[in-house]
């Protein structure tokens, strides 16, 4: 890795010198408004209200109008009682990737992800964080009707991606860009407006509308070492419908190959010096720290229909096919003796204190015989056995270098929305809705095997499937008065999740009559066994109420309340409480108080999984979740769960001192309690023992591995800030937009319930997020020519051993340094059909710190594997896009 500290030093005195120019612009009398920007931060409007007069003398446009957190029309973001910020689908496009999950982390400071290579399904469903809050504790909405969740259950192991673990979110990767209008960001509490898991706050994705004009685009680019190639082609179109409706459609095609980052594995560098780098996978290195390969389809369509009168029937239709290809953690070959290198334990098991093969216990080979089997399938002949065999599993063979399993996964994602709407000519707006939705993980394994079947075993594997299914119908109300500034809405909600753990094939389960000496089920992803299978489904029904009004020219309020009840987890009732005091047209303070709820999922309640990870000696062991209620659970002490609760404060200042600056600083504090985590324990022999006295089949395999289960664990209490600086500044002939946000965020964990939560995950979730994030942006268009330069800076973060440690932080913790990024990009437009983009993601390749983990580093991690931007370095592209 090349030494960038110089060059961050300068990005950083860049960052200083262009807020110093954007402050001196703003206090400039001489400032020219260049009109309209992309950014969610432009120039408020005055408040309309229901005034004729105040709508002639003012239009908003569209990236002005927010329709998140409110049920009043044509307020700004600077107008709206809670800190919002709204995105053009031009800000959203401009990027290397279409993924929403990236390219919206990449311009909210206070939305976070990260990249982990072997992390089971989050390999391929990256969760994204609000405020460093639980990925499901942010509610997602696709043109304000509430969005489904991902069938994955995010089940990594401390430290791997500690403020996911639990969470059964949304996958922002189901969204192509070219669909998107704009997407706004509600930084505050909502459960009041929208329910369930709107405690951090909102993602609202707004659909394009129009009905006509095509636009077809091609890109491609790759990574600077090579690898990660990416080709992606999109469209979409507007049709009429009928006289005044619309019809539009959007369409997305992207492959991205695998990339690789680590180095080799200390294993296999020692095999390949042995057998040769050609026989261990990926060239000598074991396994491949990188991202994975990936196949998409995606496909939206959004119309209306005007009715008689001003009613009008309206559909959104989504679909998303993806194919993902990751890698496993490597397995060693069995080797002679003499290379002092200790096989898998799916593949032989040794005397004591040697590398040599066990002789087979004699009532092991008479239980084969007797169940119809021939030993030569199950074990190795060896004369110098009693038995006449030894504890060598025949199948070894055919990994003469070892073996790395390849995960993978086929998902599928839909969604389908129906309603109809009036009232906009009268005082009594409506809106009748219904949706479903589905979203399914049906997992891959290939490249491994079932030890316990020996030389029969498949190697490729259908561990089974994740279904998560969701409908939902709902009527909304907005009421508003001639001779009144009140706004009342009020509606009804019902909602419907339906989660299904499909079996998986039968040499992913299978116990052939070795499981006791080689382990069973497909090594590295076990299959979900008969037992795990079935179907959970929860309904909740919920009411509520929203009163917002101006009391004086000045002052404006809102107040709601919510009754929600779910199904095993009785009812609450939430409320909202607002206000807006403008001292200036230039000048107001904002603040609101909620309470929020999170009702567990049915995927949370009842999902089972068993795979493998690492210990301390860089030996893999199995870890399992287990369902609240199942036996293993209960034996480790597992109670019913409960729903989360919050509370939060929000206090803001809006000062927009000219005409083309807006400022925005907003402090938050979340009080979480009740909050859902992974429970995980180590099964000792007293925990086998009182299983296998229940009748718990094969309880003694469970011996020494983790096993975790989902419990109300603890509490957190979160404070920050977010702070904004949008300007539009005139320059030359052309404009230029500059646009600062900056997020600081500290969260405290509290209330640990006792035997829940070690020392190490408490550590990791105040301090794997960086506590500071910056994003600067400039954007200059002039003429046909347009150009981005953003800057991203993450603050430093720390990171305990977790799993592979000792759990006694802040003395067993790994520190890592602030980065800053650089994003360009350039484009032309020759003509009004064709334009050229070329861009670069990190174009000074600035990677994160090595890796400190030392049993990481044994497994051929080289960069900081908890990274907020990942380590695959620069990335550059070249994009055409024709429009019709």
């Amino acid at each position: 890795m090349h030494n960038h500290a110089g060059i961050n030093v300068v990005l950083l005195r860049a960052i200083r010198a262009a807020l110093a120019a954007a402050a001196l612009v703003a206090c400039s009398v001489q400032a020219q408004d260049a009109g309209a920007s992309d950014s969610g931060q432009a120039q408020a409007t005055a408040a309309q209200g229901s005034n004729p007069a105040a709508k002639a003398k003012s239009t908003t446009t569209l990236q002005e109008v927010v329709v998140t957190g409110t049920h009043r029309a044509g307020l700004s973001p600077t107008e709206s009682i809670s800190p919002i910020d709204a995105f053009s689908g031009s800000q959203i496009a401009k990027q290397s990737s279409a993924d929403l999950t990236d390219a919206l982390t990449n311009i909210v400071p206070s939305l976070t992800t990260q990249r982990f290579p072997i992390a089971d399904g989050t390999s391929f469903v990256r969760p994204v964080s609000l405020r460093n809050l639980s990925p499901d504790q942010t509610l997602v909405l696709v043109d304000g009707v509430r969005f489904h969740r991902s069938a994955l259950v995010n089940l990594q192991i401390d430290p791997l991606g500690t403020f996911n673990q639990g969470a059964q979110a949304v996958d922002f990767s189901v969204f192509p860009s070219n669909a998107i209008e704009r997407v706004e960001v509600l930084r505050d509490g909502a459960s009041v407006l929208y329910g369930s898991d709107a405690i951090a706050g909102v993602v609202n994705v707004i659909l394009k509308k129009a009905s006509s004009g095509v636009t077809v685009s091609a890109q491609v680019g790759q990574y600077g070492k090579g690898d990660g190639n990416l080709r992606r082609y999109d469209a979409d179109a507007g049709f009429p419908l009928g006289a005044d409706g619309f019809v539009h459609v959007s369409a997305e095609r992207e492959t991205t190959d695998p990339t690789s980052r680590g180095m080799p594995q200390a294993d296999a560098a020692a095999v390949a010096a042995a057998v040769g780098a050609d026989q261990v996978p990926y060239d000598g290195f074991g396994q491949r720290w990188g991202d994975p390969q990936t196949k998409t389809n995606k496909l939206f369509v959004n119309a209306g229909l005007p009715l008689a009168g001003d009613a009008q029937l309206y559909a959104t239709g989504s679909f998303m096919d993806k194919k993902v290809l990751s890698s496993f953690f490597y397995r060693n070959p069995v080797l002679p003796a003499q290379y002092g290198i200790g096989g898998r334990s799916t593949l032989v098991s040794y005397a004591d204190g040697t590398l040599t093969p066990a002789n087979a216990p004699q009532s092991l080979v008479d239980s084969i015989v007797a169940g119809g089997g021939d030993p030569a399938n199950y074990l190795t002949a060896n004369a110098a056995s009693p038995s006449g065999w030894v504890l060598l599993n025949p199948i070894y063979t055919q990994f003469p270098g070892g073996y790395s399993p390849l995960f993978g996964a086929d998902i599928s994602d839909h969604q389908l929305v129906g309603g109809v709407r009036g009232g906009g000519q009268s005082n009594l707006q409506w809106d009748l809705h219904y949706r479903t939705g589905s979203n399914e993980v049906d997992y891959q394994l290939k490249g491994s095997i079932n030890p316990s079947l020996g030389s029969l075993s498949p190697t490729n594997f259908h561990p089974g499937k994740l279904t998560q299914r969701e409908q939902g119908a709902g009527a909304d109300f907005v009421r508003s008065f001639d001779d009144s500034p009140l706004t009342l809405a009020f509606g009804a909600n019902w909602r419907q999740e339906t989660y299904i753990i499909h079996q998986g094939d039968a040499g992913s389960i299978e116990v052939g009559p070795t499981a006791s000496v080689f382990g069973v089920g497909s090594d590295a992803f076990q299959g979900f066994p008969a037992n795990a299978a079935g179907r959970f489904t929860q309904n909740s029904e919920a009411a509520y109420v929203d009163a917002e009004t101006n009391f004086t020219d000045q002052w404006s309020g809102a107040a709601a309340v919510r009754y929600e009840r779910a199904d095993n987890y009785g009812s609450k009732i939430v409320y909202k409480l607002s206000s807006r005091y403008a001292f200036t047209d230039a000048f107001a303070l904002r603040g609101t108080y909620n309470t929020g709820f999170r009702t567990p999922t049915p995927g949370q309640a009842n999902t089972l999984n068993v795979t493998t990870t690492a210990n301390a000696q860089g030996g893999l062991i199995p870890a399992g979740t287990y369902p609240v209620d199942n036996p293993v659970a209960r034996a480790l002490g597992s109670k019913p769960l409960k729903t989360e609760t919050s509370r939060s404060l929000s206090l803001g200042a809006v000062w927009t001192p000219l005409d083309n600056v807006t400022t925005t600083l907003d402090y938050y504090r979340i009080r979480i309690d009740d909050r859902i985590g992974l429970v995980s324990n180590s099964v000792t022999q007293a925990t086998v023992d009182q299983l296998a006295a229940g009748g718990y089949p094969n309880a003694q395999l469970l011996l020494g591995s983790d096993a975790s289960y989902f419990g109300n664990a603890f509490g957190s209490d979160i404070r920050g800030i977010d702070f904004v600086v949008d300007t539009r500044h005139q320059l030359g002939n052309g404009r230029l937009n500059i646009d600062f946000r900056y997020n600081r965020n500290k969260q405290n964990v509290v209330k640990v319930q006792p035997d829940t939560l070690n020392d190490d995950f408490v550590y990791d979730l105040e301090h794997q997020v960086p506590r500071s994030r910056s994003v600067l942006s400039f954007d200059y268009a002039l003429h046909r020519f347009d150009a981005i330069a953003r800057i991203n800076h993450y603050g430093s973060w720390s990171t305990t051993v977790g799993l592979f440690g000792s759990n006694n932080p802040p003395e067993d913790v790994n520190h890592y340094s602030g980065k800053t990024l650089l994003d360009l990009e350039a484009s032309y437009k020759f003509n009004d059909t064709l334009s050229v983009a070329i861009g670069g993601n990190n174009v000074f390749d600035t990677y994160p710190g090595k890796e400190q983990n030392a049993t990481l580093q044994f497994l051929g991690v080289k960069y900081a594997l908890t990274s907020p931007f990942g380590f695959n370095g620069a990335f550059w592209y070249a994009r055409v896009t024709a429009s019709f």
